[in-house]
């Protein structure tokens, strides 16, 4: 069997009231009066005065010392003046009268004292248990937030309520209180991590018990969670470096082989002429190899660019108002693909779009290029039209289509399918297409099955030509 528990009533460390205290002594004391009356039939009166040691004790243990004893007092009255021969007064005639009011103040001093002394240490492991409490809670704010700066006023306004003070600050580093507010500073070791502000008006045993009792556990956790959120900073800026490094690696390993083959191409093609007299085809085949992986180098070197400036934040639009028509209609242009590769759809009275027109088209030239790519000789469906709010512009192949697993992964830069080995594009077209889009305000998505096709849906905010440009985009207007 487990053991059982008291009663929070019998544990409590504060003391009942004093009017029912008043109430019980005289209660208490008028039932043992009464009990010694039947109790004289049975045994020797002299012998009946331990009855009251009932209300001596239950007065000491719950009220106190002097409550105890003035019980005491008053069950020596009762006993003398009610049972004790010559009944009616309170004239104690014989010594043993005297040693039993003796044995009863006795019992209400060591009732009374060990009542305080158990009152006491439970009043200070409530103390303590408050104290455990407050800590965890304290634990749980200053190391469970993602930022200790967002978790110091709700620490504070904690600390405030369990000190029973207006208001409490926690402030971080070497801080000053102002005015005539208190302030404990909180240590760990020999360095100042920061300070408890306390404010004017609280007293010298609230401070001092803030002191010794609040300030040593709040200095560990601060000091727990500064150095947390340093390995946390760290941590962070470790995965960024490894990152870098890794797209660097990527790159490297990427533009390595792109960049290789056109050049290569060059020195093979003009160590083909014959330095001192070149046949005239020979000079018109180079030169045309020649133009060819000089060309396939510059745009590769174009990406390259603008994948870093979209990377680094830099690439800003240069707004204007332009035709999503003429935008369309000119990166169909510069993707030099064969006539009939693309079959054009443009609703008219399109409301204008506000952007960077060379930004967008090489945007949709690098979406069309890689439609055409895939589409297996088929045409490419372009399609524009309003749609609510929005300008909708969707590509349409019909090549193998994308799975749902790579459709988030085709946007990263130097991404390549594992079952695209028909073809060698250098894995930035993409990339580079959604950079421009949403630095443009718009946003491009993935719509495919496996073998049915890949549609690529860009979608532009319609904006009037009386509203100011976009928030995303103002700063790069004022520019």
């Amino acid at each position: 069997m487990g053991s059982r528990k008291l009663p929070p009533r019998l544990l409590r460390a504060e003391r009942p009231s004093r009017a029912l205290g008043v109430l019980v002594s005289l209660a208490t004391v008028g039932l043992s009066t009464l009990l010694v009356y039947p109790l004289k039939h049975v045994a020797p009166v002299q012998t009946l005065g331990v009855v009251y040691l009932l209300p001596v004790l239950v007065m000491s243990i719950f009220w106190g010392l002097a409550f105890g004893l003035a019980t005491a007092v008053l069950s020596a009255a009762a006993f003398n003046f009610f049972h004790l021969p010559p009944t009616g007064d309170f004239t104690l005639r014989h010594g043993r009268d005297w040693i039993g009011l003796a044995a009863f103040a006795a019992v209400a001093v060591v009732v009374g004292l060990v009542a305080e002394l158990a009152r006491a240490r439970a009043r200070e492991l409530d103390e303590r248990r408050r104290e455990a409490a407050l800590a965890s809670e304290l634990a749980q704010l200053l190391l469970g937030a993602e930022r200790l700066q967002d978790a110091l006023v709700p620490a504070a306004e904690r600390l405030a309520q369990a000190l029973g003070t207006s208001a409490a600050v926690i402030r971080l580093g070497e801080a000053v209180a102002p005015g005539d507010a208190s302030e404990l500073p909180l240590r760990a070791g020999e360095e100042t991590i920061g300070a408890l502000e306390l404010p004017a008006g609280v007293s010298a045993a609230e401070l001092e018990r803030a002191r010794e009792r609040v300030v040593p556990a709040l200095s560990s956790i601060l000091a727990a969670a500064v150095h947390r959120e340093s390995l946390r900073a760290e941590v962070v800026e470790t995965a960024a470096l490894r990152r870098s490094d890794e797209m660097k690696t990527a790159v490297l390993r990427s533009v390595s082989h792109d960049l290789r083959t056109p050049v290569t191409a060059i020195l093979t093609a003009a160590g083909t002429l014959d330095a001192h007299e070149p046949e005239v085809e020979n000079v018109a085949e180079v030169r045309e190899l020649v133009l060819d992986a000089g060309t396939r180098l510059w745009i590769l070197i174009e990406k390259l660019l603008d994948l870093s400036l979209l990377q680094s934040g830099s690439m800003e639009p240069a707004l204007a108002w332009c035709s999503l028509e003429e935008v369309l209609g000119e990166a169909i242009e510069l993707t030099r693909a064969p006539p009939g590769s693309f079959q054009v759809s443009i609703e008219r009275d399109l409301p204008p779009l506000q952007g960077d027109a060379a930004q967008l088209e090489r945007a949709f030239v690098n979406v069309l290029e890689n439609a055409v790519r895939y589409c297996a000789g088929s045409p490419v469906a372009v399609r524009a039209r309003s749609v609510g709010e929005r300008l909708r512009v969707r590509i349409v192949d019909r090549g193998p289509g994308i799975a749902p697993a790579e459709q988030e992964r085709v946007f990263l830069p130097f991404y390549r399918s594992l079952q695209d080995t028909g073809h060698h594009g250098s894995g930035l077209g993409l990339a580079i297409a959604k950079g421009f889009i949403e630095v443009n305000g718009g946003r491009i998505a993935i719509e495919s099955q496996p073998g049915n096709g890949t549609s690529f849906v860009i979608d532009f905010p319609i904006a009037s030509r009386s509203e100011p440009p976009a928030p995303h985009l103002a700063a790069a207007q004022e520019r």
